[in-house]
């Protein structure tokens, strides 16, 4: 098809050069004139359309978790292009440096408290285990004193006993004491542990947002602004955006898309892999080939209040470089179909009266009404299909203007007038 297009790109330059070479001198043959051709045909949808990268990768501000209003102090040059790892965004740090310093701070002051806590825990602790020791001890003589005194009086016996007693309760809740004592070293212990830890961890937290505050390119492309909400103009330094927001696109330009609205009228003409013609609008010496990638479902309104809806259509180029950059605006002739070895002439040369369609053939020195049948169009030319022969020279001019027509056109069988031009074409 790419050759296809090439073909009838060249057979509209070489009607061209036959226009010029066929101005005849002379009487009524003085007239523009070209020669019928036979060849290729392909018939057009023609719109306008806006290039964009096929991927692009979106720069947001970053989600901190409470490092307050962000501010943008630096922006790289918007139209230059980032290479993957360079700095596009820094966004203003002293919040995030104030929150590391105060949690640095209340994380040294959480670590003394820990060495605090643990010495006088270990005192707690070497005081309970002496009074353990002692309470055993004083329990053990009383057990020894009163296995003494089985020989003694019945109230010397009962005294020994009641010290038993004494001791051993002493005893049991010296144990339990330093058991007690263990478990509440270890809540203690604990608590200001995790809350170390929680410190710690919102210092981390605090480094990594600070490293969000410089957002560098994650892929190689184009630095594009995006619109801040708040103000309706391009992102600039010193705006706050919100977490989340778009700040910068960084459109791949291996790889473009052209976007084209088309009309409703047109839209079922237009099919995923068809072909399609492109001339950058401001450089219209290049041409791109591409093909359909994919046909919107849902038409909008082609401007405010309209009653005209259009469809969008995206296109896939076939190859790009650096003048297809995002935003610029193309001429895009999309084949919908196409004619093989069929007669063609320019749209210029049929005229129409009555309900008759028919061409002014050179025959001779003069030129004589000839009726023809017309098929498809595109925005130049059109297609006989009766009446006319390749090599036929016909006028691109009435040479009867305002005159009604020929009693040799009229006398003929009338013939279906042409085509309607798909697309913008007229």
């Amino acid at each position: 098809m790419k050759n296809h297009a090439v073909r009838n790109i060249a057979i509209a330059a070489v009607a061209v050069i036959v226009i010029i070479l066929f101005i005849i001198p002379g009487g009524d043959t003085n007239l523009p004139t070209v020669k019928v051709t036979r060849g290729e045909f392909n018939v057009l949808v023609v719109e306008s359309g806006t290039v964009r990268s096929k991927n692009s990768f979106a720069v947001t501000a970053p989600r901190t978790r409470s490092m307050g209003t962000l501010q943008i102090v630096y922006l790289a040059p918007e139209g230059t292009t980032a290479k993957k790892g360079d700095v596009l965004v820094r966004f203003d740090p002293s919040a995030a440096l104030k929150q590391i310093a105060e949690k640095e701070n209340e994380l040294k002051a959480a670590l003394s408290d820990l060495d605090k806590l643990k010495a006088q825990q270990a005192a707690d602790r070497a005081s309970a285990e002496a009074d353990f020791e002692n309470a055993k001890l004083s329990f053990e003589l009383a057990k020894i004193s009163r296995e003494r005194m089985q020989f003694e009086s019945e109230a010397r016996k009962r005294e020994a006993e009641l010290e038993f007693k004494k001791a051993e309760l002493a005893f049991k809740q010296a144990r339990l004491n330093l058991k007690n004592r263990d478990i509440v070293r270890k809540s203690e212990l604990g608590n200001l542990r995790l809350r170390i830890n929680q410190i710690k961890q919102d210092i981390s937290d605090a480094r990594k947002d600070m490293e969000r505050l410089t957002i560098k390119a994650p892929i190689s492309g184009l630095i594009v602004y995006e619109t801040n909400w708040s103000t309706g103009r391009k992102i600039a330094v010193g705006d706050q955006p919100w977490p989340g927001m778009p700040i910068i696109s960084l459109p791949d330009l291996s790889e473009a898309q052209i976007v084209v609205s088309i009309n409703e009228m047109d839209i079922s003409k237009i099919k995923k892999g068809q072909k399609v013609l492109i001339t950058p609008d401001a450089f219209p010496d290049r041409k791109y080939t591409g093909v359909i990638a994919s046909v919107s479902q849902i038409g909008r309104e082609k401007g405010f209040g309209s009653n005209i809806k259009v469809f969008e259509c995206v296109i896939d180029v076939d190859k790009t470089d650096e003048i297809l950059k995002p935003g610029i605006t193309t001429t895009n002739k999309i084949i919908v179909s196409t004619f093989e070895d069929v007669l063609s002439l320019p749209i210029d040369a049929v005229f129409e009266k009555e309900g008759r369609t028919f061409v002014y053939k050179r025959e001779g020195g003069s030129f004589v009404p000839v009726e023809i049948t017309t098929g498809a169009q595109n925005e130049n030319f059109v297609i006989v299909e009766k009446g006319l022969k390749e090599g036929d020279v016909v006028s691109l001019v009435d040479p009867e203007q305002g005159t009604d027509i020929p009693a040799a056109v009229s006398d003929r069988k009338t013939s279906p007038a042409p085509a309607s031009l798909p697309g913008n074409a007229k």
